[in-house]
């Protein structure tokens, strides 16, 4: 199955047609329309509404339950309707088991999950394994951090491949929770929890001259299903507001699809009263159309929500990623960090407050001071969110399209002893110390550092991360 290099790559993943692999990849869509470029924009402060906390009942605390269970797999759907209702646009119908690439860095127009990040380029493959095999070829790339991570329609990452696994490549053969046949002929098997997946490619991106070649090694995956296997199957639309009916019909249609998993069915066997994994009543669509707007507001905050905080920043618990029983923590960072890595592969670490607990706001100045000999095996960064009124992080708008700074950032100064001051602002510094500039927005915005292959001291918590520290303002 061939790549498609689409056009406006900065805000589509693409991905595949009705089962089939195209004949020929669409190059004409690709990047010979040119870079894209986000124009400087007038930022707004947007003030979330409060909504009133719900009642301390037994019955909101069951409804309160099914919907942290449920709300990651609509979260996964919703995500999976955005991509491939995107590729729809190009004249690709079933965009299923053919891997979209990204081919440009994320910048302030994506939007299509929170908490991008401006590191790596991506593939995007959502997977159908009810009718078999999926085959993953992983290239050799070494030197240059690479993963596929599968994950679950819940969320969990069943598997990583690629730097982790010894950068060597290897051929896969993707299967479902169902899947009763060997692995196909040199291939390795891998067991998805779902038949309902999403496999994300990640490829790191050695500065703005490395675009092209971190490119080419997105496209050396290659992803097609075995010989044999029944064409996908479409699926219900996931849109992002839904009434209560929507949102338990595109729940219960994911979860029979990998009613094979016995682990998972019995989880939403105990919601079946609220309408989950069962024939939803009147009485429970009302319920929950009435009730999901206060149920989403109150997992605000994300991955600093659900971590230990230090000094400021948050450390995840080692549940990132694969939540086992937790489904508040899940839940919590399906909003604000869906497909996040297990902390193993990479540690994101939020700072929302300021050393004495403020909250980060750019109507302030602020510095960030970064250790020299940061404990990584890979890559970290420095990036930039404006915080949306509905929890979710964006990159903010800014005249030098400047959304993260990091190891690979060449127009960084290190002081003498190898650490880095940032310069957190709204306006732009002039002269020398506009290298070291991270622009913030007007209003309320989150720094996360991320850490890709973290060392037993950020792993053991021995190693933190100084607090953000407010300063005065250089013209």
């Amino acid at each position: 199955m061939r790549f498609f290099s689409l056009m406006m790559t900065a805000v589509l993943f693409s991905t595949t047609a009705s089962g089939a692999p195209a004949k020929q990849p669409a190059k004409a869509f690709g990047k010979t329309i040119g870079k894209t470029v986000t124009k400087p924009a007038a930022q707004r402060v947007v003030v979330a509404p409060r909504l009133a906390a719900l009642p301390d009942t037994a019955e909101i605390a069951e409804l309160r339950r099914g919907f942290r269970f449920a709300f990651p797999i609509y979260e996964i759907m919703r995500t999976r309707t955005l991509q491939l209702g995107k590729a729809r646009g190009f004249g690709l119908e079933n965009a299923v088991n053919f891997a979209l690439p990204k081919l440009t860095l994320a910048d302030a127009t994506s939007r299509e999950v929170t908490t991008p990040n401006n590191d790596t380029l991506y593939g995007s493959v959502w997977l159908d394994l009810a009718g078999g095999p999926v085959m993953l070829d992983v290239p050799a790339l070494p030197g240059r951090y690479n993963s596929a991570a599968l994950m679950s329609l819940t969320t969990d990452n069943t598997a990583i491949l690629g730097t982790r696994t010894g950068g060597e490549g290897g051929r896969y053969a993707l299967v479902g929770p169902g899947y009763t046949g060997t692995a196909p002929a040199g291939a390795q098997l891998v067991r998805s929890a779902t038949n309902d997946a999403w496999l994300l490619i990640r490829v790191l991106v050695n500065g703005p001259d490395d675009i092209d070649a971190a490119a080419k090694a997105v496209e050396s995956f290659r992803v097609s299903p075995a010989e044999g296997n029944a064409a996908p199957v479409p699926t219900r639309d996931a849109p992002a507001n839904p009434d209560g009916k929507t949102f338990l019909a595109v729940v219960n249609e994911a979860l029979a699809r990998s009613a094979a998993n016995a682990q998972l069915s019995a989880k939403a066997a105990q919601f079946t009263g609220l309408g989950i994994a069962a024939d939803a009543s009147a009485e429970n669509t009302a319920m929950w159309s009435k009730y999901l707007p206060a149920l989403r507001d109150e997992l605000k905050g994300g991955l600093s929500a659900a971590s230990e905080t230090v000094q400021g920043w948050s450390y995840p618990g080692a549940g990132i990623g694969d939540f086992g029983d937790d489904e508040d923590l899940r839940a919590r960072v399906a909003l604000g960090g869906l497909a996040a890595l297990p902390r193993i592969e990479a540690m994101y670490l939020t700072a929302r407050t300021d050393k004495d607990g403020a909250l980060l706001n750019g109507s302030k100045a602020y510095r960030v001071n970064l250790p020299a000999g940061l404990p990584v095996g890979a890559f970290w960064s420095l990036t930039m969110y404006q915080v949306e009124a509905d929890g979710r992080l964006f990159f903010v708008p800014n005249p030098l399209n400047r959304f993260a700074v990091g190891d690979r950032s060449k127009q960084l100064r290190s002081n003498r002893d190898g650490s880095f001051e940032i310069f957190v602002q709204a306006t732009a510094p002039e002269g020398e110390r506009a290298v070291n500039w991270l622009p913030a927005p007007k209003g309320e915005f989150a720094l996360v550092f991320r850490g890709y292959l973290p060392r037993a001291p950020l792993l053991d918590g021995s190693f933190r991360l100084p607090p953000v520290e407010v300063g005065e303002t250089i013209p």
